[in-house]
């Protein structure tokens, strides 16, 4: 082989090994989820439910998670005497908070530190009640945990007869908005010395219509700053997903364009990311519709993308999982939820774990302060396989 053959060869192979070649060929996130997940990785509390997990990488080399929790039971109605549209699972929507965990290892073990932040129930914020939906990320020298919280709005309405407790339901959950916290540490932002902005996003009643919620953010190839989120149509309607734009990541965010607006294509809880190897934003999300017009489950894991961010569409394989999960060594165990996907990367852009959240029984409102584990709700961390 002459020395030109030979150099040849080796940008060839180097091409290879960075990811290169990967230009052109599609991700698919279900051939990598592994068929077994280790009991150690999952994060279960005696006490709260558990959700919403986002994971990063400290400078100390430990793993850092955020997540929604709140305490299983009945609320007390000697505050309101409609505190009981809130028992058990659905006190997200006005007692869940952000809390903070800590590992040596990705995927676990997860040990609970500390809450970061919980509504004061001020009438003259935004973020009054629920702390929801947190995903944190590192752009910069800056650390931002995005979130949503709501108020109370006394005079909501929709066209249409429902019950007292919907309707009451719906004062609280129709003022969802998005917002961030900014630090400039891991360390700070954990001990509460963050800037906190005015909300981010919230519904325009034009395109929007009632809720701003689960925000995801990512860097795209032009440097700017790139919000997927969810809302809805109207009195109701079906969920409609959403891309914003700015030059920054915390203010200035200007839908471009819809994502996934059609009842039969209707999803929820998204995480975005730029695959640079691919040239291709990316989004996991949890599929919202019974059609299965994009993967043959409701309530199942989804993979869309886009070139351009502006175009989206199924990606080649659109499924990444089933609600469905194997611990080591037992038999299959079906998920009446799998949930808010995060995926952690490698320094090579490669995805490593895929957290979720789940429940294995329906929660529903349950008397209960302990919870069974079946009605739980816990966090998973799939460990993705990346080995050539």
């Amino acid at each position: 082989m002459n020395k030109i053959s030979k150099i040849i060869l080796f940008l060839q192979l180097f091409c290879f090994h960075v990811g290169y070649s990967q230009e052109g060929t599609d991700l698919n996130i279900s051939e990598i989820m592994p068929a077994e997940v280790d009991p150690e990785n999952i994060f279960m509390d005696e006490h709260y439910y558990n959700w919403c997990p986002s994971v990063i990488q400290g400078e100390d080399g430990k793993y850092h998670m955020f997540y929604s929790r709140w305490k299983h039971g009945k609320r007390n109605v000697s505050i309101d005497s409609m505190e009981h549209i809130f028992d058990g699972f659905q006190g997200w929507l006005k007692y869940s908070e952000i809390a903070y965990a800590v590992s040596d290892h990705l995927n676990g073990p997860y040990k609970y530190v500390s809450t970061v932040i919980k509504g004061d129930g001020d009438e003259k914020r935004w973020d009054q009640f629920t702390m929801h939906n947190p995903q944190i990320k590192k752009f910069g020298e800056y650390y931002y945990l995005y979130y949503i919280s709501n108020s109370y709005d006394p005079n909501f309405k929709i066209d249409q007869e429902i019950s007292n407790d919907w309707g009451e339901w719906l004062k609280y959950n129709c003022t969802q908005k998005i917002g961030v916290l900014k630090a400039k540490s891991l360390s700070e932002l954990i001990q509460g010395n963050f800037e906190p902005t005015e909300p981010l996003m919230q519904p325009d009643n034009k395109l929007t219509y009632e809720v701003a919620n689960n925000p995801s953010v990512t860097q795209g190839p032009d440097k700017k700053y790139y919000m997927i989120f969810k809302s809805r149509k109207p009195n109701v309607g079906n969920m409609t997903m959403w891309l914003a734009k700015s030059d920054h990541p915390d203010k200035g965010f200007q839908i471009i364009s819809d994502v996934f607006t059609e009842a039969d294509l209707a999803c929820e809880d998204p995480f975005l990311w730029y695959d640079s190897s691919r040239a291709t934003f990316y989004a996991a999300v949890k599929y919202f519709s019974h059609s299965k017009v994009l993967v043959p489950q409701f309530g199942a894991l989804a993979l869309i993308k886009s070139k351009d961010a502006m175009h989206w569409e199924p990606a080649e394989q659109p499924l990444i999982s089933l609600r469905e999960i194997r611990l080591k060594g037992k038999e299959k165990i079906m998920l009446e939820h799998l949930e808010r996907p995060f995926i952690v990367f490698d320094t090579s852009g490669n995805p490593i774990s895929l957290v979720s959240a789940a429940t294995i029984g329906k929660p529903g409102k349950h008397a209960e302060n302990e919870v069974n584990n079946i009605n739980n709700s816990f966090i998973i961390s799939f460990d993705l396989d990346t080995r050539e």
